[in-house]
């Protein structure tokens, strides 16, 4: 039995991903006020301490925990942490996506040292898009100084500000994200301040707002989470740990196209040749915008060369690939050429004969969307290492990288595929196009 612990996007997120299960899970939130359709979840709400959260796992023959409740949820998260550690439970954390860490916004490690650099900063008059239940920790502030909050519409959060007897006709009410633009013409505070909520919370919505009109940004930081929880970036990685850590939950489990295996080990590749590191996992982020993580088998060097495998996991699909070994060669070249990035079919991998395919003639049988993914992903290291490459390499722009795909045995595996007729001849396809594989029988 899961134990989901929600009241977020993310929670409903996670919902959506066990019912397709069809097994019974609990879903627990804090309040009652998330409207959620749970198929085959039943709902528990009221906050739990460890105590209480232990009684309900015990009861209810929980064996695996998943924390999608908001990231600023610290008792929650300590309570999670504490449980799973007493009962030795797994827990899953469902995290949002956050942006870099700009400069130009000012850090706040918590509301204390906020309230320090707004002091320093000699603002005065202040705009909280934090929540309602900020007005407490920012008490020391909006004592002395003018401050506004805007806080969702509810007789909860209504009777939050009422207990903490802040100033009624200083309380505005969330309607979207465009008010909050709104909000700072029409006040035109000496600065706002947020919290690091991600994606899902609005963060790039309220940060623009206030660059848009040359407003001081000040950002309280998320707080940390446990080590020991297994981090996921959307459903499909939630699937996948579900799968791994509750096997039985899913009477099918999903896998990775060969495509999304090709770009994990280019990536661990590239990673390996220029930080001369073995690599044993590699981060890579699906079409779906999804941040996944999937195992690195080997990582050798070969000269200017790095050379990472991947293992491919079909889950139950009848892929006459799952098990095969999706092999990446990248090497690094000053000299440039046309493109930055060259493809290459090494063995086992096909080549294209025949026009119709979107595919150069005579080039190697990878597909658009893997050829997009490992582009991107490679890019991306080049762009994060770009003083590394430039000390190796003297120049970043003369850098030109080849990768080469290879599949041991993938030329006989290429016979039980449609590759010959398609006029491609040497070995099986690289392709995907979500990089998730769904089983259908």
């Amino acid at each position: 039995m899961i134990l989901i612990l929600g009241g977020t996007t993310e929670g409903r997120a996670a919902v959506r991903i066990a019912d397709e299960g069809s097994a019974p899970y609990y879903y627990s939130t804090k309040g009652t006020l998330q409207e959620i359709d749970c198929a085959h979840g039943i709902r528990l709400t009221g906050g739990m301490d460890a105590a209480s959260m232990e009684t309900c796992c015990h009861e209810n023959n929980i064996r695996l925990l998943i924390d999608a409740a908001h990231p600023f949820a610290s008792a929650l998260h300590q309570t999670v942490a504490e449980v799973s550690t007493a009962l030795q439970l797994p827990v899953i954390r469902y995290e949002r996506r956050y942006p870099p860490r700009d400069n130009d916004l000012i850090w706040c490690d918590d509301y204390n040292d906020a309230i320090h650099k707004l002091s320093e900063q000699g603002i005065r008059r202040l705009l909280a898009l934090t929540g309602v239940n900020t007005i407490a920790p920012l008490r020391p502030w909006w004592e002395k100084y003018p401050t506004w909050f805007r806080i969702l519409e509810r007789e909860e959060s209504l009777a939050t500000a009422t207990r903490q007897r802040f100033p009624p006709d200083r309380l505005f009410f969330y309607h979207d994200e465009d008010d909050a633009g709104e909000l700072m013409d029409q006040l035109q505070p000496d600065a706002i301040i947020t919290k690091e909520s991600g994606n899902s919370g609005y963060f790039n919505e309220k940060v623009k707002a206030a660059r848009i009109r040359s407003i001081p940004i000040f950002v309280i930081k998320r707080p940390p989470l446990p080590e020991t929880f297994h981090f996921v970036y959307g459903e499909d990685g939630l699937r996948k740990q579900i799968e791994r850590l509750l096997p039985e939950f899913f009477p099918l489990h999903h896998g990775y196209t060969t495509g999304a295996c090709a770009t994990a080990a280019a990536k661990a590749a590239l990673i390996a040749l220029l930080k001369k590191e073995e690599q044993t996992q590699s981060s890579i982020t699906l079409p779906s915008d999804e941040l996944i993580t999937l195992p690195v088998a080997e990582t050798e060097w070969e000269g200017d060369s790095a050379i990472c495998s991947v293992i491919k996991d079909a889950g139950d699909d009848p892929d006459v690939t799952n098990g095969s070994k999706i092999v990446a060669k990248v090497t690094l070249s000053k000299e440039p050429a046309s493109t930055p990035i060259r493809f290459v079919a090494g063995p086992g991998v096909g080549t294209v004969t025949l026009p119709g395919l979107g595919l150069e003639v005579g080039g190697p049988a990878i597909n658009a969307t893997p050829r997009k993914m490992i582009t991107e992903e490679l890019t991306s290291v080049l762009e994060e290492y770009r003083h590394s490459i430039s000390h190796n390499t003297k120049t970043t722009e003369a850098c030109t990288l080849t990768v080469t795909i290879s599949v041991p045995g993938g030329e006989e595996l290429a016979t039980r595929t449609f590759n010959p007729k398609l006029g491609i001849v040497g070995g099986i396809s690289i392709i995907g196009t979500s990089g998730i594989v769904r089983p259908f029988s």
